[in-house]
């Protein structure tokens, strides 16, 4: 065969390609809604033990001609906890459906979503799945950590704010070619945590965008926080014991000697002036009190009391439990 002729249906081949190619569009995403969200914000706020909190805020508008009642949010990460759902400040209900390597989240609307109709959906939840501790460097003093967030939406967004956390006390890989992909719009500190911050002005449906971070964590901070953590463990199950056996001794004592139980709350570790102020409304309160209620008296942003709450509950200072549409924060007093 000659060289002309080979030329030849190396030429025609790739043209049977392209028709191929022209003839069936890309659609990276044919399960999109008639939803468009604006000015979506996304914080993470990255965890010492590679755990990630994440608060979205969005306001989102029915584009489309028909009534909706619920949709789905797609969250690039293999497994999540929902923490908190509402809808214009309502709690709403979130079904949680794992798909390959992501999550979708299905939010069922506490009122019709009517054509034309404006919203504004609040989600915390909490991963494992984003962050990875590498190793250590070469001089054993820190633990390489990074952050790689996928971020694939079901409806068209406009004006995408995604910001991150570090942990306290970590520090940008600068052994890494690139430790922040891509390059941040700006960053800024809160005074503890350094905090980076992404813009994108519009991201359609099944378009991709991706978020890395490569950081540095002092050994120390990381082991340390690991046997705190361990004896915190022990310590609940002891506590527990201790509760069950104190239950019984209670019941068996005269009703008199139950008033000099006192109410003072008794704190131990940091708390921030913030998580103070939430742990005095709840003991005016008598010991609990709806979550709204806290963000309204405190003067608190929604997202802002959200995570407040969370850290709280995750050192066993508070919990949360569903009240029809609502969560109602009960304050955990110690002996």
């Amino acid at each position: 065969m000659s060289i002309t002729t080979k030329g030849t249906l190396l030429v025609a081949a790739l043209l049977v390609l392209s028709l191929f190619s022209f003839a069936t569009p890309i659609d990276a995403q044919v399960d999109s809604q008639d939803l468009l969200m604006t000015n979506m914000r996304i914080h993470a706020e990255l965890g010492t033990d590679c755990d990630t909190t994440i608060i979205l805020e969005t306001g989102f508008t029915n584009v489309g001609s028909a009534e909706i009642s619920s949709f789905d949010l797609r969250i690039d990460v293999r497994g999540l906890q929902v923490n908190e759902a509402t809808i214009n400040g309502a709690s709403v209900e979130s079904i949680v459906h794992s798909i390959d390597n992501y999550v979708v989240i299905s939010i069922s609307s506490n009122i019709a979503i009517l054509a034309g109709y404006q919203g504004n959906l609040f989600l915390n939840f909490t991963t494992q799945c984003l962050q990875e501790r590498i190793g250590e460097n070469i001089d054993g003093s820190m633990y390489v950590n990074h952050l790689i967030y996928y971020f694939r939406p079901l409806n068209e967004i406009q004006n995408l704010t995604f910001s991150a956390a570090l942990p306290q006390h970590a520090v940008i890989d600068l052994d890494s070619a690139a430790p922040l992909y891509p390059s941040p719009t700006s960053n800024h500190t809160d005074g503890r945590k350094t905090i980076y911050v992404w813009q994108t002005h519009v991201l359609l449906p099944g378009q991709e965008i991706v978020y890395i971070i490569k950081y540095q964590i002092p050994v120390a901070l990381v082991d340390t926080f690991t046997e705190e953590a361990s004896s915190s463990i022990a310590l609940g199950i002891a506590a527990v014991v201790i509760a069950v056996l104190s239950v019984l001794v209670i019941e068996r004592i005269p009703g008199w000697m139950k008033r000099f139980n006192s109410k003072e709350i008794i704190v131990s570790g940091k708390i921030s002036t913030q998580e103070q102020e939430i742990l005095d409304l709840l003991s005016v309160r008598g010991g609990s009190c709806p979550q709204r209620e806290i963000y309204e008296d405190l003067d608190m942003s929604q997202s802002m009391a959200s995570m407040m709450l969370t850290s709280l509950e995750g050192r066993g200072l508070i919990r949360r439990l569903r009240s029809g549409r609502e969560n109602i924060v009960h304050i955990m007093e110690e002996d």
